[in-house]
C-alpha cells in the first residue's frame, strides 16, 4: 500500500488484517453470583479454553497470586468487558475480604493498572474474633468460627445492568455492632445513590427475643453467611446466628435493588413464636446458613433454602420452621408457598442438638424429562441428602411426617459411608449431580427420569478435610466438562477432575514440584470460580490465579476448540481463514484467525514532521517478539524498536512507542501502539513489522 503524505512516499511492506474488537459471536462467561446461576447448578457451560486435555501439571499452573488485606471466605465474582473510563476494556474480578474491603482486580494479568489492582475500598471497621461480644455458646465463651475478623463474609451479587456489586459488611463501631448493605459503582467502587443501608427490620411474633409482640433484627446476634441473590429487582440476603448463641432467628429481607429500601411485606422469620416456654433455652433458631450457599431461585422468582437447628411447630398451627425446605412466594410479598420438614427434626435440631439439615446448601436441579421435572436437592449434618418436586415437595402435601421413621418426598438418601455430613452444596452438569460431604469423596450421581441414582457411577480418590467441598464445573457446553474442588489445608489444594468420570484426578496443586502451584491457607466453605481460562480461589489473606501456562495454546484453544493442537488448522503458518494473514500475525495482532479480515492494521503518516507508524498489538501474546524495522532500499533492513513482555518497547537509537489502553478483551487483548521513528531520513522510507517468537 502507498500512502503519499507532504513529499516523502511512505510505503508499508505488507497490508495486515483488520483486528476484531469483541468476537461478538463468541460466548464469554460472566460470574455474577455464587455458584453461577440462581439455581445454584455451579456449571459455566461458556468455557471455551479449559478442558480436560490441557488442565494438567505440564501446561495448567498458577500464574499469580493477588495479596488482599484479610481472608476471602466469600466467591470471587467476574464481569468480562468492563469500560474503564481512560483505560480501556478489561476483564475484572471482584473479591471481597472479611476486612470489609472490595477489590475490583484485573482479571487477566497482574500487570495493569497498578499491580492488577483497579480499585479497593474498605466498609469499615471489622469485628475483631476471638471476642466474647458475639457468638459466645461456645469455646470457653469466645467467637472463633471466624478468626481474626469478621466483616464481608458472604459472596456479593452483581447487577450488571446497573454496574452495580451489592455486599453485606458487618462493621464494629461506638454505638456497636451493625450490618449495612452497599450498592458500589463496578467501574470504581463508589456507592450508588441511596447506598449504604443500616439493615433494620421487625415482624410481628412473641417469640424469644421479642418485646411487646415485635421480633426486631439484632445485628450482633446475626451472622450474613448465605450469598446474597438478585430476583427481579429485589435484593435478597439471609442471616442465620453467630456459633449458635442464643437469642437469633433465620431471617430473609427483600430490598429494592434501586433505591435500597425494604420493601414492605418482604420480611420473613423462621421462628418468630418459638418460646422458651415452648421450646426450652434453645427456642427459636432456624438461621440460614447453608456452607455459604445463596438462595435459589426458579423462573417464578420463588425462593428456596434449608433451615438449620431450631424450633418447629407449623404442623401444629404454629409458624416456626427450624429443619426444613422452605419455598417462599415472592409475588406481593414473602410467604410460604410449600415446605418439608424431616421426620427426625427434634432428634437432630431442638433443645440444643446440633446434627442440622440447614448445614449444607440446596440446589435447584436443571428440568428434567419424566413425572417430576422440577427437582430441589440439599442435605445436612445427619449425612443425608434429600431430593424433592418443587411443584410439591411432599407426597400429599404432607410437609411432615410426624409418626416418624421416613420423610414423604422422592428420595432420602443416606451417604455412604454412613455418616457422612453434608455442611457444603452440590454441583449439576449434564445429568449428573457432583457432591463431596466431610471426610468423604467426590461423588457423581446420574439423575435419570428425575431419580438420582443411589449408587454414584463415580468415586474420586481424595477425601476432603472438613467441612468437605462445593464443586464448580467448567464446560463448553456438553463437552470439555471438568470439575474442580478446594480442600481446606496449608496450602489449600485445588483439584480437577473429568466430569465424565471423577475416577482419578487430571490436576491437583500439589502435583508440582518446589511449591509452584501453592494456593492460600484454605478457608472453610470456599468455592473456586472458572472464567475464560482461568480459576480462582480465594483463602487466607489472597487469591491464587491458575490458568494455561502457554498463552499460544490458550488462543489456539480458544478460537479452534478440538482443532487447537492440529498444525493444518492452528500452526503458525496455517492460514485458516484465507484472508492471506497467517495464525502467527493472526496472534500477534489480536485478529480473529476463523474470519477474513477485509483491510490492514498497519498504517502510517507523517505528523509535524515525524514518521509514525500504529498497529495493534496482542497484550496477552506474551511469548512473543514484535520487531519494528525500517529501511531505505527495500534491501537493508535496521531495527528501531523491539518489544517482548518482559523488557516492553526497547528503542534502537531515537525512535518511541507509545500505547493506548486495550480496545478488547483475551486472548485477543488488542493494545493500539504507535511508534514514532522521528523525522524521516530520506525521501522514501519503508517500514516492516516482524514477528517471531
Amino acid at each position: 500500500m502507498l500512502v503519499k503524505h507532504l513529499r516523502f512516499p511512505i510505503v508499508i511492506l505488507f497490508s495486515l488484517a483488520a483486528f476484531c474488537p469483541l468476537l461478538a459471536d463468541t460466548p464469554r462467561a460472566n460470574v455474577l453470583t455464587y455458584h453461577n446461576d440462581n439455581f445454584r447448578t455451579g456449571q459455566n457451560t461458556n468455557e471455551l479454553i479449559l478442558s480436560p486435555s490441557n488442565v494438567n501439571t505440564n501446561t495448567f499452573a498458577k500464574l499469580w497470586t493477588y495479596t488482599v488485606d484479610g481472608y476471602v471466605y466469600a466467591q470471587p465474582l467476574y464481569v468480562s468487558g468492563v469500560v474503564i473510563p481512560g483505560q480501556g476494556i478489561h476483564n475484572l474480578l471482584y473479591v471481597a475480604t472479611e476486612h470489609n474491603s472490595v477489590y475490583a482486580l484485573e482479571a487477566d494479568s497482574n500487570k495493569w493498572f497498578t499491580n492488577g489492582v483497579l480499585w479497593k475500598v474498605n466498609l469499615g471497621s471489622a469485628a475483631i474474633t476471638p471476642t466474647n461480644a458475639f457468638g459466645n455458646r461456645y469455646n470457653g465463651g469466645l467467637y472463633t468460627d471466624i478468626t481474626n475478623e469478621v466483616g464481608i463474609t458472604s459472596t456479593p451479587v452483581i447487577d450488571l445492568l446497573r454496574g452495580t456489586i451489592f455486599v453485606d459488611a458487618f462493621t464494629r463501631e461506638v454505638s456497636g455492632y451493625i450490618h449495612r448493605i452497599h450498592a458500589l459503582n463496578i467501574t470504581n467502587g463508589n456507592e450508588q445513590p441511596n447506598s449504604p443501608v443500616v439493615v433494620a427490620a421487625s415482624i410481628a411474633g412473641t417469640g424469644v427475643g421479642s418485646v411487646g409482640g415485635v421480633v426486631n433484627f439484632s445485628a450482633v446476634q446475626q451472622i450474613q453467611r448465605s450469598a446474597l441473590t438478585l430476583a427481579g429487582s429485589t435484593l435478597y440476603v439471609a442471616y442465620s446466628g453467630y456459633a449458635d448463641t442464643d437469642p437469633y432467628h433465620g431471617w430473609v429481607l427483600g430490598y429494592d435493588e434501586t433505591t435500597l429500601l425494604l420493601r414492605p411485606g418482604y420480611v420473613f422469620n423462621t421462628t418468630p413464636n418459638a418460646t422458651t416456654t415452648a421450646f426450652g433455652t434453645f427456642a427459636g433458631e432456624g438461621g440460614i446458613w447453608m456452607g455459604g450457599g445463596g438462595m435459589c431461585v426458579d423462573a417464578g422468582t420463588n425462593l428456596y433454602f434449608e433451615t438449620a437447628n431450631g424450633s418447629f411447630s407449623v404442623f401444629t398451627n404454629g409458624s416456626d420452621y427450624g429443619d426444613s425446605f422452605i419455598k417462599l412466594s415472592t409475588t406481593n410479598g414473602l410467604r410460604v408457598a410449600d415446605y418439608f420438614t424431616v421426620w427426625d427434626q427434634a432428634t437432630i435440631g431442638e433443645n440444643g442438638n446440633d446434627t442440622d439439615l440447614g448445614s449444607g446448601a440446596c440446589m435447584l436441579i436443571p428440568d428434567q424429562p419424566g413425572p417430576n421435572p422440577h427437582l430441589i436437592i440439599g442435605g445436612g449434618k445427619s449425612g443425608k441428602f434429600y431430593l424433592l418436586s418443587r411443584d410439591q415437595m411432599t407426597t400429599n402435601n404432607t410437609h411432615y411426617n410426624a409418626s416418624g421413621g421416613g420423610d414423604p418426598i422422592l428420595q432420602s438418601i443416606t451417604n455412604q459411608p454412613a455418616p457422612r455430613r453434608f455442611m457444603t452444596g452440590p454441583a449439576y452438569f449434564n445429568g449428573s449431580v457432583y457432591y463431596s460431604s466431610w471426610s468423604d469423596k467426590m461423588k457423581r450421581f446420574a439423575v435419570v427420569n428425575g431419580i438420582l441414582n443411589t449408587n454414584p457411577t463415580s468415586t474420586g480418590p481424595r477425601s476432603f478435610n472438613f467441612p468437605g467441598c462445593t464443586p464448580i464445573i467448567s464446560a463448553n457446553g456438553l463437552t470439555n466438562g471438568v470439575v474442580w474442588s478446594v480442600s481446606i489445608a496449608n496450602p489449600a489444594i485445588l483439584a480437577a477432575y473429568n466430569a465424565n468420570d471423577v475416577t482419578t484426578e487430571i490436576y491437583n496443586s500439589t502435583q508440582a514440584a518446589g511449591s509452584r502451584d501453592a494456593l492460600p491457607i484454605g478457608v472453610k466453605f470456599v468455592s473456586p470460580m472458572v472464567a475464560n481460562g482461568k480459576v480462582y480461589a480465594g483463602g487466607e489473606f489472597g487469591v491464587a490465579v491458575l490458568g494455561l501456562t502457554n498463552p499460544s495454546l490458550n488462543w489456539k484453544t480458544f478460537h479452534f476448540g478440538i482443532n487447537a493442537t492440529n498444525t493444518a488448522v492452528s500452526g503458525d503458518t496455517a492460514d485458516p481463514d484465507g484472508d492471506g494473514l497467517v495464525n502467527l500475525l493472526e496472534y500477534a495482532l489480536g485478529s480473529d484467525p476463523t474470519t477474513a479480515g477485509p483491510g490492514s492494521s498497519l498504517a502510517a503518516a507523517l505528523v509535524s514532521g515525524h514518521y509514525k507508524v500504529s498497529f495493534n498489538r496482542n497484550a496477552s501474546a506474551t511469548d512473543l517478539t514484535y520487531v519494528l524495522e525500517s529501511s531505505t532500499d527495500f534491501t537493508t533492513w535496521s531495527t528501531v524498536l523491539t518489544y517482548t513482555a518482559a523488557s516492553g518497547w526497547v528503542p534502537s537509537g531515537s525512535a518511541s512507542a507509545t500505547e493506548a489502553p486495550p480496545t478488547a478483551l483475551p486472548p485477543d487483548q488488542t493494545v493500539p501502539v504507535t511508534a514514532d521513528l522521528g523525522a524521516p531520513s530520506a525521501t522514501a522510507q519503508f517500514v516492516r513489522l516482524r514477528i517471531h517468537r
